[in-house]
């Protein structure tokens, strides 16, 4: 896995040192736990296990990404490749932007910026991303991200999710894109 860098953004490997901001901006973040089906982290322990998991995980090829602003130093987000598929040429991707920068366009850079990477670099065919759209700020939020860097809607996977809180039905949204379609 290589780092990678846009103008805003250096998009690295994580390492243990990045647990507070990791903690403070996404952990611990309840609409962005929502939205990703993962739970809040009750303390930096946790946080501090997850991310060395995923320094574990860099020897066996995972695929996970901080997103730190550079003007800041700061930990601002996440991208995960998951569920790859050598043998199909496919891979999910997650991601998370840290509320307090949800306005900004770094997501779309570092999406990007991955995105390619797993074209050229990863040899994949086509990325997916899903999420539950029980959030509805969110969902838009997150909707016009894909778009934006070319994604498609391809489904709605209806009443897929209860929400633990307002015991709501959540719908899974699927979105793609191919490696044609950034050619």
């Amino acid at each position: 896995m290589k780092d990678l860098e846009t103008k805003n953004l250096r998009i690295r490997k994580f390492k243990i040192e990045d647990a507070k901001d990791v903690y403070e901006n996404l952990a611990t973040e309840k609409k962005l736990a929502d939205s990703l089906d993962y739970n809040v982290h009750r303390n930096i322990e946790e946080t501090k296990r997850v991310i060395f998991s995923y320094i574990k995980e860099y020897e066996t090829g995972e695929l996970v990404w901080a997103l730190e602003e550079k003007e800041t130093n700061t930990v601002i987000g996440i991208i995960n490749a998951q569920e790859m598929s050598r043998k199909n040429k496919c891979c999910r991707i997650k991601f998370a932007m840290a509320l307090k920068w949800k306005e900004s366009t770094y997501m779309e850079e570092a999406l990007k910026k991955v995105i390619n990477y797993l074209f050229n670099i990863e040899d994949f065919n086509i990325v997916i991303s899903n999420f539950y759209d029980g959030n509805k700020e969110l969902t838009q939020k997150k909707e016009s991200i894909l778009q934006n860097v070319g994604m498609r809607k391809e489904a709605c996977l209806r009443n897929r999710k209860i929400n633990e809180i307002s015991g709501e039905s959540e719908n899974r949204l699927i979105y793609s894109i191919t490696k044609e379609e950034i050619a």
